[in-house]
């Protein structure tokens, strides 16, 4: 298997999607974008870690490193390629939900309008909008259910792990989560922190907020200034 794409293979494929696969099952065990050789970078990665003897690995490095001892080479499979940053965006986040149980750690881009039934999505997007309080600061937090399921729930879901700013974020107080463009949860935030996975993501530990606050958002529909076109990120501060 090659170790590289040459670089005029490179000029031509410009921003691509990719699916690594474990050679022992033929399971797809992450899904990615990037340009250049991104998607090789991954299994130098976990070589480098032998190298350095690291205790904490993340899921998918540490499948890459069982499949090396295993005698094998991870299979590096090209789903889109030519595409634009936003195109690519929308197709791994598409991927992700099409591949349950994968060790990526975050969400794709626009997860909240994720998979869902048909009939949960008419339900979903019927609900009313929430009008914007003035005495409440918070940020939205956009998930999805695939996010649920691999990370054990709502709140790991919701909570880790974002880029943003944390002098920011430290400034507020409550966090909505949300799911196809409705408030599933408020939580009120006991504390910020740069998270382990990345000094440039954010994660918060915090609690349900009480009923008098959760009750002017959940359950109801993000305003539409959150949700057009162009307002794609899954991490958005209150508009103020």
């Amino acid at each position: 298997m090659i170790k590289q794409f040459t670089d005029n293979v490179i000029k031509e494929i410009d921003n691509y999607v990719y699916r690594l696969i474990d050679p022992r099952d033929l399971q797809t065990f992450y899904v990615g974008r990037g340009k250049g050789n991104r998607v090789f970078q991954h299994a130098k990665d976990a070589l480098k870690s032998f190298d350095k003897g690291e205790d904490e690995l993340s899921l998918k490095i540490k499948q890459i490193q069982d499949i090396i001892c295993a005698g094998k080479e991870v299979i590096c499979m090209i789903h889109r390629y030519g595409l634009s940053l936003e195109q690519a965006r929308e197709v791994e986040s598409a991927l992700i939900d099409c591949y349950p149980g994968l060790t990526n750690k975050v969400s794709g881009f626009g997860s909240d309008r994720g998979v869902i039934l048909a009939d949960d999505l008419q339900a979903a997007l019927s609900v009313p909008v929430y009008e914007e309080p003035t005495d409440i600061d918070y940020v939205i937090i956009k998930t999805s259910e695939t996010a649920i399921k691999n990370n054990g729930g709502l709140y790991e879901a919701t909570r880790r792990a974002w880029v943003a700013n944390i002098k920011k974020a430290t400034k507020i107080k409550f966090v909505l989560s949300v799911i196809n463009q409705v408030v599933r949860e408020v939580y009120e935030v006991d504390k910020w922190y740069s998270s382990p996975m990345s000094n440039k993501r954010i994660e918060f530990d915090g609690h349900i907020a009480d009923k008098q606050v959760a009750d002017l958002f959940k359950n109801k529909k993000i305003p539409d200034c959150y949700r057009k076109k162009g307002v794609a990120a899954p991490f958005l501060y209150k508009k103020k």
